[in-house]
Formats: C-alpha cells, structure tokens, sequence
C-alpha cells in the first residue's frame, strides 16, 4: 500500500511538471485551472508572511525620537549662536575699518578709544574710556565721533579717562549758526534719566532769523575745541527776555556710543612781549 501510494504521487508530480513544462494552448488551460485551485492557499501564505514580517519589524521607539529631536535642536541653537557671532565679527570689522579710515583722514592727531563704562545715574553726562594719561591723553581734550563732537575728558588715570558729554550742562562750546553771523554758547542741561537732554545754543539775537534744521558748529575760541565739529542741528529757536535761544538737537547719538577719538590739541605758546631795552 506504501508502495502504491509513493507511485500516484510520483505519478501526481510528473503530471503537474509536464502540466507546467509544455507550451500549448491545453497545458495554458490546465495551468490556469489549478492556479485558480491553489489561489487561496497562495493569497493565506502570502498574508501569513506579511503578518510574520511586520511582527519582526522593529518597532518606533517614541523615547529614541524624542532624544534625536532634543540633540537636532540643541545643534541648530547651537548654529544659531555661531551665525549670530559671526554677524557681530562681520560689523565689528566694518566698524573698526571704518575708525582707522576716518582717523586716517581727519586733519587732527588723534587717539582712539573704546567706551569701557557708562552708569544709568550719568548716562546723559559722562563715561569712562580705556585710553589715560600714559596713553597720550590730556585733560580737556576735544572728544568726537565721525558724526560730530562727543564731549572733553576730565579726571585722568593711567589707562582710563572721564569724559564729560556735551549733553552735560558742565560742557559748553562757543558755536555758530551755519550760513549766519550769529555766534552763542552751546551747552546741555540736566535731566531725567529716561529723557534725551537738548542743547541750548545762548546768547544770540532776539531777532536773528534762524531756521529749523541749521547745522550748528564750533568757533574754535576758547582753545578747548577745534573750529567746525558739528555739534547739532537747530529744532527751533525761541525769543527770551534779553536773548534769542535757538534749541539744537545733538549730531551724536550718545546712547549707542562705542567708539570714540580723543583730539591732541596742541599747545600754544605764548608769544614774548618785547623787552623794554630791546633795539628795534
């Protein structure tokens, strides 16, 4: 019986592979047939090994993604950080270029120097740069910007200086109104801490005609300031009891203040007065 069994399946093979081997429009006929037979048998194997392989598929780990994501955020903060200090490097150089080009070609020796210190209490009337007494610096020393006249240095150190601003009434400038004759005192005045103080150009004409957007600029008497630094433009003038007052609005913007040049003056020797047994 084993052997007989053993031979119809023999049989049973050799049929299926003659079926599938020849070419012709009956064997196409009973290919067709017995495909269609084992057509469930081959869809259920098929989505038995689809089941088996999702199952053996590795499975999101939400704890690993969420650690990935936390390490891409730190490194773009951290890309973040990067640009923004080579943005600064970029402006810092601009900057820098643009202070030795400006102290190449002002007519004036001068010294530059860094703001290292300003205190809210005395925003608007001093602070203190990084340049002293050993660095070449003078007491009463015209301080400027590339925009216009900054202030004068005061107390004196080794390597620091107190600048008095121009927004502080301690500084005054003898000036002039562009394309006038009038001539006055220009000083600024205290105020509170979260208001930008004026200057007060004094001492003019009642009647001066001067208008709105004047450029105002030192004489240059006195000793103390070089003539022609800008020191403002004229907001409006007004008429007092005995002299006209024109209200000037500073050409430095001094709350963004970085860098500054501190102008030598020179000393002016005083000419000897002829002796009286001197021959002509």
């Amino acid at each position: 019986m084993k052997k007989f069994n053993i031979l119809a399946l023999l049989i049973f093979v050799a049929g299926l592979v003659a079926v599938f081997t020849f070419d012709t429009e009956t064997t196409r006929q009973i290919q067709s047939r017995v495909l269609s037979l084992l057509s469930p048998f081959i869809h259920s194997s098929a989505a038995m090994q689809n089941a088996a392989e999702s199952v053996a598929a590795p499975q999101i780990n939400a704890v690993e993604v969420k650690r990935e994501n936390d390490e891409l955020r730190v490194q773009v903060e951290r890309l973040r950080i990067i640009q923004q200090k080579y943005n600064q490097m970029i402006e810092e150089n601009a900057k820098l270029r643009q202070i030795v080009g400006f102290q190449q070609a002002a007519p004036f020796k001068m010294t530059a120097a860094k703001v290292i210190r300003r205190s809210t209490s005395t925003w608007w009337n001093n602070l203190i740069i990084d340049k002293g007494s050993l660095d070449g610096i003078g007491t009463d020393s015209p301080v400027i910007t590339s925009v216009g006249l900054v202030g004068k240095t005061s107390t004196l150190a080794p390597h620091m200086a107190k600048v008095i601003l121009l927004t502080d009434e301690m500084c005054r400038v003898s000036a002039r109104v562009e394309e006038t004759l009038e001539q006055g005192i220009l000083a600024g005045e205290r105020a509170a801490l979260e208001v930008r103080p004026e200057l007060h150009l004094r001492y003019l004409n009642r009647d001066a005609n001067i208008n709105a957007g004047a450029a105002i600029y030192s004489t240059g008497e006195g000793g103390v300031f070089p003539p022609d630094l800008l020191l403002g433009r004229v907001k409006r003038f007004e008429n007092r009891e005995i002299s006209g007052e024109a209200i000037v609005e500073p050409a430095v913007d001094f709350s963004t203040l970085d860098y500054v040049f501190v102008i030598e003056m020179q000393a002016v020797e005083p000419v000897p007065e002829p002796s009286a047994n001197a021959k002509p």
